[in-house]
């Protein structure tokens, strides 16, 4: 900083005050401007973008240029490149203090200052090696401005610029170039803009979005620090960076000077996401390795380690904890799901803003715990598992799965993915079962007795996990929810090898954050949501389930039990109040960095003026929303009429009965269920059922044979209904037993 001393005169008494001087900025020159331009067909002259260049034969127009995505004030037509300039003038070197280039781009660029490159993106190769007219970037970049985002920042200090600028007439010169000859896009939108000593004032006001990259120092929350030593982050294949970690516990301040205490190493880093990609702010997919590039397992932050973590980067969600919300709520059932925190972000000195970590989706025992399924393990009990697949876009690296044709009009498609194993590692044998056994299921589903406990669907899935899977979808009415990043996964038929849904993932655009869909009201099952039928439908069956009246009372009892603990509004509150306060005043400095406060990001319904509106809104929102599930879950309650009030055994039949007896019974609530048969000397004869089943009336049957399928002789048999029923006490971990009926029946073989 400068400091310039004053002389003010006064009448009638001469004093002296001394006036420190505050540095400003100014902008110089506005994207909107009229510039000189010339399109890409052919290259330009050598010395285009030099201060004498006559631009006589080029066009004019007004900044930016492009096409499509309707941020160009200038439209041209569909190029590999376009070069623009604009002259300014410098009154005086001695009181510019610093510039900064503020750039929108879709794909890559160079600026350059009379003739002399002074920026470049990092995906138009090496600093200062040539660039041809129809040279394509390394990687695509959309631009984000038209979007409701702020240009990237670039800053040179006065020592930097030294013999660039001069006295009088300048010129910025600048081409941006595309990623390919098919490309759908291109935008090239610049600033210029000066910091002036005190005093002078040369230009005109800066945008209301100006801003600086922040000189970050120190958080309270851990700080992660990334250096690719010079290279681009692409959103495909890794590549090798360091990554440090300064986290000196609770209650301590990290500094940026500090040293590396809690990771200090190299990683593999990766853009990731889908449509998250077109945001500035990206989240990235990192693979903690050795010194030979090998995964390296740690404990990050507490969590059980592993190599695969994500850079989760909250930017539509401005609360910054929507997706933290609903995994600890998920947690808090029981069910395995992510575990999340909070730090702060540098990457090669810039500060990127306020991020969570998550672990990744993967098999492992301290996440997805199913067993590990090898190439080679292709038959019997082996093949059966463990798998994870998910229901999902048709996108991305490394992808591979099949598609599942809706059954009638009245519904549409979906694609399944593998997840685990990947792709590129899952073997013929292995595609073929999980395919087949996924076709079965859904066959079940669609079958005229689809709800029967012994032969439908519930026989087939993990129904907890289902009912589970579906209170999360619905308390958030997320518009993806069960149709995209929806996970599920099967272990061994050894290891009760049922299909499981879960974990749940991608909650951005949950609990009122999405102006499409009517994601913003908090009424309406979002399973019963009115979508268009195409490619990324939900899932024809968890319509059909949710038409079982057996499975909408297993999820009122659920809610329920749920809404009496850790969802109750109290609960729910709490959750929201230790977060912000926990994330504190990191908000302010993403907020600094992301300046979307105020303004709509893609898909905002709602858009507060600060950050507590924005968490005023989720609370209000998340409370709604659940009230409005107390009442239609009470009607479903009124409604289910079908559900025996006790638990009963009908009179069996016929009774005596020569073949086959039908033994039915009732369920007034989920429980586990022992059906046996024993002789009228106590000694057991066979086990008909064992197993969990949901609330109802069900029937079976016993052909007369014991349990090695031998034929018993006539006489007097008991059936036993026992049924127990399982509560689990989340904060003891043990389970209590609740109830213990039994009911008897005789019954009389005749042969």
């Amino acid at each position: 900083m400068i400091y310039i001393l004053r002389f003010v005169f006064l009448i009638p008494i001469f004093s002296i005050t001394i006036i420190l001087s505050q540095p400003h900025w100014e902008t110089a020159v506005y994207a909107e401007d009229i510039w000189s331009y010339f399109v890409g067909t052919n290259p330009p002259p050598d010395n285009w973008n030099q201060l004498n260049f006559d631009t006589s034969g080029w066009s004019t127009g007004q900044g930016g240029f492009g096409y499509a995505d309707g941020d160009d004030n200038t439209v041209i037509s569909s190029t590999l490149s376009v070069f623009f300039r604009k002259p300014f003038n410098v009154v005086s070197l001695e009181e510019i203090l610093s510039l900064a280039i503020h750039a929108d781009y879709d794909d890559g660029f160079v600026v350059y200052i009379n003739g002399i490159e002074i920026f470049r993106s990092a995906n138009m190769g090496e600093a200062g090696s040539q660039v041809t007219y129809d040279q394509t970037t390394d990687t695509d970049h959309e631009a984000v401005m038209y979007q409701g985002g702020t240009p990237e920042a670039l800053v040179l200090h006065h020592n930097d610029f030294d013999g660039v600028l001069i006295s009088g007439d300048n010129v910025l010169a600048i081409e941006v170039h595309n990623v390919n000859t098919t490309s759908s896009d291109m935008s090239g939108l610049f600033y210029l803009s000066f910091e002036l000593s005190d005093g002078v004032s040369y230009y005109g006001d800066t945008p209301e979005w100006f801003y600086l990259p922040d000189e970050f120092s120190s958080s309270h929350l851990p700080i992660i620090v990334v250096n690719t030593n010079g290279q681009e982050i692409h959103n495909e294949d890794k590549i090798t960076a360091h990554m440090g970690i300064i986290d000196n516990g609770p209650a301590e301040i990290n500094y940026l000077s500090d040293p590396y205490n809690h990771y200090d190493g190299f990683i593999g880093i990766e853009i990731r996401g889908s449509s998250t990609t077109w945001f500035p702010k990206k989240q990235f997919a990192v693979e903690t390795r050795d010194s030979l590039g090998e995964n390296n397992n740690v404990p990050l932050f507490g969590m059980p380690e592993e190599n695969d973590w994500i850079f989760n980067a909250p930017y539509t969600d401005k609360s910054l904890m929507r997706n933290v919300i609903i995994y600890k709520m998920a947690r808090d059932a029981g069910k395995y799901a992510t575990r999340s925190h909070y730090f702060e972000l540098v990457i090669d000195g810039d500060y990127r803003g306020l991020y969570v970590m998550f672990e990744k989706i993967k098999r492992d025992d301290n996440r997805v715990n199913i067993s590990k399924l090898e190439p080679e393990e292709i038959s019997g009990d082996d093949i059966t598992g463990g798998y994870i697949i998910k229901v999902d876009k048709w996108d991305g690296e490394n992808i591979g799965g099949w598609y599942s044709e809706p059954p009638s009009d009245l519904y549409g498609g979906f694609y399944y993915q593998y997840h685990y194993p990947k792709p590129d590692e899952i073997v013929y044998d292995q595609q073929q079962y999980i395919i087949s056994y996924m076709e079965s299921f859904e066959q079940a589903i669609l079958s005229e007795d689809f709800a029967n406990p012994e032969t439908g669907y519930p026989s087939i899935i993990d129904w907890g996990s289902f009912v589970d899977f579906f209170i999360m979808q619905e308390i958030t009415k997320n518009v993806d929810g069960y149709r995209l990043s929806s996970f599920l996964h099967k272990d061994k038929d050894s290891d009760d090898g049922r299909l499981v849904a879960g974990p749940i993932w991608d909650f951005n655009l949950g609990f009122g954050n999405a102006d499409y869909y009517n994601g913003w009201e908090t009424q309406g099952w979002q399973v019963e949501a009115d979508l268009p039928n195409d490619d990324f439908s939900i899932p024809y069956w968890w319509c059909i389930i949710w038409s079982d009246q057996s499975f909408r009372w297993s999820v009122q009892q659920r809610w329920n039990s749920l809404r009496n603990n850790f969802l109750s509004n109290a609960s729910v509150n709490s959750l929201i109040d230790s977060l912000q306060s926990h994330i504190g005043i990191a908000a302010d400095r993403n907020f600094e960095r992301w300046p979307t406060l105020g303004q709509y990001v893609w898909p905002n319904y709602y858009i507060g003026q600060t950050y507590q509106d924005e968490i005023d809104y989720l609370r209000d929102w998340i409370i709604t929303r659940m009230e409005w599930m107390d009442n239609e879950l009470l009607s479903i309650q009124t409604e289910m009429c079908l559900i025996p009030e006790q638990f009963s055994m009908k009179p069996l039949y016929p009774n005596p009965f020569n073949r086959s007896v039908s033994i039915r019974y009732d369920i007034p609530l989920d429980s586990k269920i022992k059906l046996n048969v024993f002789n009228i000397n106590g000694k057991h004869i066979n086990t008909l059922f064992n197993g969990r089943t949901h609330a109802g009336t069900h029937s079976m049957s016993w052909n007369g044979v014991d349990k090695n399928g031998n034929v018993v002789s006539s006489g007097t048999y008991i059936v036993l209904l026992q049924a127990n029923n399982f509560i689990y006490n989340q904060q003891e971990n043990v389970n209590y037993i609740w109830d213990d009926y039994k009911d008897t029946k005789k019954v009389i073989l005749v042969k």
